[in-house]
């Protein structure tokens, strides 16, 4: 298990295609969710963590991707997810997706997310905070040579 990586493999499924047969580029945006989340489980966390009875979550600041090659309904797709760095409240990550296929592998797109941590406050609004050494433990920034895509 690695505390700054973490890879899914899914099947694209014919909803996430449009009417030219291939994945909407908005799908992109799921899968790189989808991997993010499964990170934080894969390291004993939760996207909602608690802490110590304070709810920590993780909006969005920023959210960009880059597509090379088209993936139609079927194709199989690995997205890594990579803990590019650990700042003090956000987290900066980067997604590689690559078409997993008999003849061989083909990177597709390139994405990255800035998160940052957040705090629920008695009034229902949330306020960017310090990540906690419960999370920081757990999540760090990759060494420079993970940054590449596999």
């Amino acid at each position: 298990m690695s505390k700054y990586e973490h890879t899914i493999t899914r099947r694209v499924e014919f909803s996430e295609t449009d009417m030219a047969g291939i994945v909407h580029f908005s799908q992109f945006f799921r899968y790189m969710e989808s991997a993010e989340h499964d990170l934080f489980r894969a390291v004993g966390l939760s996207v909602a963590t608690n802490v110590d009875g304070v709810h920590f979550g993780w909006p969005r600041v920023r959210a960009e991707c880059d597509y090379t090659s088209p993936l139609r309904f079927e194709d199989l797709v690995e997205v890594r997810v990579v803990v590019r760095e650990v700042r003090n409240k956000a987290l900066l990550l980067d997604f590689f997706f690559t078409k997993v296929s008999d003849g061989g592998r083909t990177p597709v797109a390139r994405g990255a997310l800035t998160t940052v941590c957040t705090q629920r406050n008695a009034d229902g609004g949330m306020s960017a905070v310090a990540i906690p050494p419960q999370i920081t433990e757990q999540l760090v920034s990759a060494p420079r040579e993970a940054l590449e895509p596999s």
